[in-house]
């Protein structure tokens, strides 16, 4: 791990609480956590709003609890622990306060629907996305299936004006665009396609690979499987012999006797299969780690 990782607290949960009644309008879980965090703001709001005491940090079993209090909400966001926890807090204050403004008189005028609130999630996302992801990769849809009900589950937050800014960056993909060009060419900010990009990343309506340059240095993961090797024949056994996690592209096309395009062809299928990884990705290196 390196010294950056090991100085940045990663974010766990993050809730909004309306004061008067203690209803739960927005809860994020970001992590796993050793404790329920919702048992944890069951007690933080007692404490708050049940017993008007003022509460500003709370540590629990190596997890530090910020809280901050707003005119209607009261905000909570757990972190891993950490001395200093003012960037957190300051963070906090401000997602707390654009809720409040945006949503001032639903919350005078309450109503117990909390469904108008959650494209908020989207405002949330922008200042603590899901895992912040590599602006180089390309987002490829993944389609729905019966068989895989764990892919392309339904995302909660898709609601509103955030499912209308989903539906436009959704149009972008295409499997070329990188994130970055993406961003290039949409009209949102670059945090909106950032949070958006975490939240399908997240709820599995995406993979992400990235584009295979002449540079590009690949590894072996697995065996090519057989519906492949029916496919390119000899070329994709020559192709893998000479892919050893040191040679570049380029390289390769020094070895065989194919060029450039057909080499990218079949590796980027093989990258595809799950067969080869790059070298420099932390999934291949780290073991895919979730961020």
């Amino acid at each position: 791990m390196n010294e950056a990782a090991e100085v940045k607290a990663e974010v766990r949960y993050l809730s909004l609480v309306r004061k008067e009644g203690g209803e739960p309008i927005i809860g994020i879980p970001y992590r796993a956590m050793s404790v329920d965090p919702d048992l944890v703001a069951s007690f933080v709001l007692a404490v708050i709003i049940f017993e008007n005491r003022q509460l500003k940090t709370f540590v629990k079993e190596g997890y530090v609890v910020v809280i901050e209090e707003g005119e209607h909400v009261v905000g909570l966001l757990i972190v891993d622990k950490v001395e200093d926890d003012e960037p957190y807090r300051n963070n906090l204050i401000e997602i707390v306060k654009k809720f409040e403004t945006n949503y001032e008189q639903q919350l005078i005028a309450w109503k117990g629907d909390i469904r108008p609130f959650r494209e908020y999630a989207l405002d949330i996302l922008q200042v603590y996305p899901y895992r912040t992801l590599d602006l180089k990769m390309i987002p490829r849809l993944v389609s729905k299936s019966e068989a895989t009900p764990d892919h392309h589950a339904n995302i909660p937050w898709s609601v509103g004006e955030t499912d209308e800014k989903l539906q436009i960056v959704l149009g972008y993909i295409n499997g070329k665009r990188t994130i970055e060009e993406i961003m290039q060419q949409s009209e949102f900010e670059d945090s909106e396609i950032m949070a958006i990009m975490s939240m399908i990343d997240k709820y599995k309506w995406i993979t992400l690979t990235r584009r295979l340059e002449d540079s590009s240095i690949l590894a072996k993961i697995m065996d090519p499987p057989m519906f492949l090797l029916g496919v390119y024949g000899d070329q994709l056994i020559k192709l893998v012999e000479q892919i050893d996690g040191k040679r570049t592209i380029s390289k390769i096309c020094e070895l065989l006797p194919f060029n450039m395009e057909a080499v990218k062809t079949v590796a980027n299928r093989l990258i595809d299969a799950g067969v080869l990884g790059y070298v420099d990705t932390p999934s291949l290196s780290e073991g895919n780690k979730e961020a």
